[in-house]
């Protein structure tokens, strides 16, 4: 097999915000830039460009920030390397070697060599195990913005009967806000986190320029016709084959359901559930960068310089979510500052001599404190939002249970590695994307402090690989470098 090798001053991993305003920055200033991204099209979630030029969303605001970043970036002779997934990484082992990446790309190996490297790998959805989260019909929060922003001209769910979007955090109200502008009728709205109009408000007051936003996301939400449940939790999603029934419970002054007030839905096709994002700290994990613990921030998430947003490793640089969530603006910022930084180290150059990287972080630091803000009025559940059975599958792919988890933890189990060891949890396919968040619930569930139960590492390959590509690219790689 044929492998196509690359070579470049700046590669960036991620081409939504961060990335993008990374790759634009490095490449203004002179440098030679490629963007990997594994989606189809430049853009990452916020910035996600449909599939078909007449659907509603083509002339959002998003998505034509997104197309205008995108065109910048091609202007500026940035390369797009899209639906290409990055498997294997290498760091430099001395001055003189650069970074390899290796990636599959349409059943071909790529092998990108740059100088620098940005991660700008975004966030991903943070599944939290309850009765029934397995059935069909049951997705994500982001997975149903997805669907609704590439099905086309249908915008619409492939799912038939009620819908129902549940969970915690600021992001359901954006994914209510595609719904309304699909067009599309969402039946029940349910938030963890009571309504507190006078709290919100006044936390609100403290960032005026956000208030547009804030009302426009309220009135989307009005357009669904969802009934809304504030302070209450899906308890159970009921069904055979799929789902059909949900019971929804309001929360007491404890947190804890009270299921004597609890209701059932009936006829429901879809639940999109989201309890918050997750910093993908698969590469900068795998490369062997510093990492941090906030839960504010996301949990788990790569740590930066505040001014040059380089991570402990040489000639790394991280934006955007990766390195703790904070939103669009703050990733556009610390992508511009990554990619600036990353671009000087190639010319060896001072990126301070204007003020321009001193300049981003102080309006990095004021958009940061928004996001704290929501933050403190959305925090994400540290633990299971609500108790579980030992029977209940946390593990999908290798279909390892609470109880087996919990059983290897009292064994001595007290780290989620340890805990992956033990049980398996996080060796299947999705390399504990989705359960990574389950075990480390059950493990605070266990009294054992976050930083003592550390992260998922990751391991190379990040991505299943077929043996043919993976072959072929090391191959390659020895060849060059005898």
């Amino acid at each position: 097999m044929p492998v196509e090798r690359l070579i470049c001053d700046v590669a960036v991993v991620g081409a939504g915000p961060a990335g993008l305003a990374a790759s634009l920055a490095a490449a203004a200033a002179g440098t030679e830039v490629i963007c990997v991204d594994q989606f189809p099209r430049a853009g990452g979630q916020y910035h996600m460009q449909p599939n078909a030029p007449d659907t509603p969303f083509a002339k959002t605001e998003q998505v034509q920030q997104g197309l205008q970043a995108i065109r910048a970036c091609e202007a500026a002779d940035v390369r797009f390397l899209t639906g290409a997934e990055v498997f294997w990484a290498e760091p430099p082992k001395s001055s003189g070697e650069h970074f390899n990446l290796y990636i599959q790309r349409d059943g071909r190996a790529i092998i990108v060599e740059a100088k620098t490297l940005v991660a700008a790998s975004g966030a991903m959805e943070r599944p939290m195990p309850f009765p029934g989260w397995t059935l069909p019909g049951v997705i994500g929060a982001g997975a149903a913005q997805r669907l609704l922003k590439t099905s086309g001209a249908a915008c619409a769910l492939p799912f038939k009967g009620k819908t129902v979007l549940a969970g915690t955090g600021p992001f359901l109200l954006a994914v209510a806000s595609t719904f309304a502008k699909a067009g599309q009728k969402i039946d029940h709205f349910v938030e963890m986190q009571p309504a507190a109009p006078l709290k919100k408000a006044r936390a609100m007051l403290r960032h005026p320029l956000r208030l547009p936003d804030a009302v426009a996301l309220l009135r989307d939400l009005s357009r669904t016709g969802a009934q809304r449940h504030m302070g209450a939790i899906i308890t159970r999603a009921i069904g055979t084959s799929k789902i059909e029934t949900v019971e929804i419970a309001p929360l007491g002054p404890d947190g804890a359901p009270d299921l004597r007030r609890a209701v059932l839905v009936e006829g429901v096709g879809a639940l999109c559930i989201g309890y918050g994002f997750q910093p993908v700290i698969d590469l900068t994990t795998a490369l062997g960068a510093s990492h941090s613990y906030d839960l504010a921030l996301g949990g788990w998430h790569c740590t930066t310089d505040a001014l040059s947003c380089a991570t402990s490793l040489p000639r790394l640089y991280a934006a955007g979510e990766v390195t703790g969530l904070g939103g669009a603006n703050p990733a556009r910022l610390s992508g511009q500052l990554a990619g600036l930084h990353a671009a000087a180290f190639c010319q060896g150059k001072n990126p301070e001599r204007n003020g321009t990287a001193t300049q981003l972080a102080t309006k990095l630091l004021a958009f940061r404190a928004f996001a704290a803000t929501l933050a403190q009025l959305y925090p994400m559940p540290e633990r299971f939002p609500l108790p579980l059975v030992g029977d209940e599958v946390v593990c999908r792919c290798e279909d390892v249970t609470l109880a087996e988890i919990k059983t290897a933890i009292a064994d001595g189990a007290h780290e989620n590695f340890a805990v992956k060891m033990w049980t398996r949890a996080g060796m299947g396919l999705c390399q504990g994307r989705n359960c990574g968040a389950g075990i480390a619930a059950a493990l605070a569930e266990s009294d054992i402090d976050p930083i003592t139960a550390g992260y998922n590492r990751s391991h190379f390959p990040l991505r299943p690989v077929s043996t043919c590509i993976a072959t072929a690219a090391f191959a390659s790689s020895s060849e060059a470098k005898a």
